[in-house]
């Protein structure tokens, strides 16, 4: 296996035409990269884009450019015209037990009834279509609510019941309860207890993938998981203006043990999750 930092040689970039075809569309970098990889058939690599002047720091003429690690089973080509590539063999000595800080990102989907459903949106209005019928709130719903009507029909008619139920909620939740040390409206208990929800149907996401792939979450002194999730994304992907498709993606940093290692190295190599092919599932690690 070989790991790779791939940058977009600078010549390229001057090119506002083709920074255009690149901005926020994962579908066409996609292409772009798999040019590294001419002989391959079927995509046998992983990749995440990153910004150069995050991860080069004040090096000479780094800027604010996209800059992708990728993993593959190949050497990329050092000829392409529009990427420089650095690359290295990939073989990381692991044993049972190895701590070791990652950073994810990751497509959270659940199936449910044959289905594929996003995991944030899907906690989301579950908690609210619970939150609604607890109240007695659901003839005051249309037939397909979208969240906005959820969060309106909640806050005009949930009053003081859902006051104590978010209370209680935050209460229970280890990370948000100090949010109730300062006075707080009634809409912001509500979105508090929205990231609650979502933070813990995404943990569980985590603990799931962990089973799966030989791995467990480390703990804190709190016995929380070591475990923190950011810059939720909607990526359009344009590859036929016809249908409208996409897909999410979530950033996880956190800590973890190994507890398979054949399992957790396949998973280095192959990522975590769906939509691997437009930059979701590539774990970087790192020795604690």
């Amino acid at each position: 296996m070989y790991f790779s930092r791939i940058r977009i040689r600078p010549e390229i970039l001057k090119s506002t035409q083709l920074a255009k075809v690149l901005s926020d569309n994962s579908y066409n970098m996609h292409r772009l990269l798999w040019d590294l990889f001419t002989s391959q058939k079927q995509r046998s690599f992983i990749y995440r884009e990153e910004i150069a002047r995050e991860q080069l720091g004040t090096q000479a003429g780094v800027r604010g450019e996209p800059i992708y690690y990728i993993v593959s089973s190949t050497r990329p080509s050092s000829g392409n015209s529009i990427f420089q590539v650095e690359e290295k063999e990939y073989q990381p000595k692991l044993q049972q037990g190895d701590s070791l800080r990652f950073e994810l990102r990751a497509n959270p989907v659940i199936t449910r009834n044959g289905r594929k459903h996003d995991v944030a949106m899907d906690a989301q209005r579950t908690f609210l279509t619970s939150l609604c019928a607890e109240l007695n709130l659901k003839s005051r719903l249309s037939s397909t609510p979208k969240k906005q009507e959820f969060k309106k029909v909640l806050l005009t008619h949930g009053g003081h019941a859902l006051d104590e139920r978010l209370t209680t909620l935050l209460k229970e939740n280890f990370r948000y309860a100090e949010r109730l040390r300062q006075p707080m409206q009634l809409h912001n208990k509500l979105e508090w207890s929205i990231k609650a929800m979502v933070d813990n149907a995404l943990e569980k996401w985590m603990i799931l993938q962990g089973q799966r792939h030989g791995f467990s979450l480390a703990k804190d002194d709190d016995n929380q998981c070591k475990l923190q999730n950011s810059t939720y994304r909607w990526h359009s992907i344009k590859a036929d203006k016809r249908i409208k498709s996409g897909f999410s993606s979530v950033d996880f940093i956190g800590n973890l043990a190994v507890t398979d290692v054949d399992k957790f190295t396949k998973a280095l190599f192959g990522g975590i999750g769906r939509s691997k092919a437009f930059g979701c599932g590539m774990m970087m690690v790192k020795r604690v």
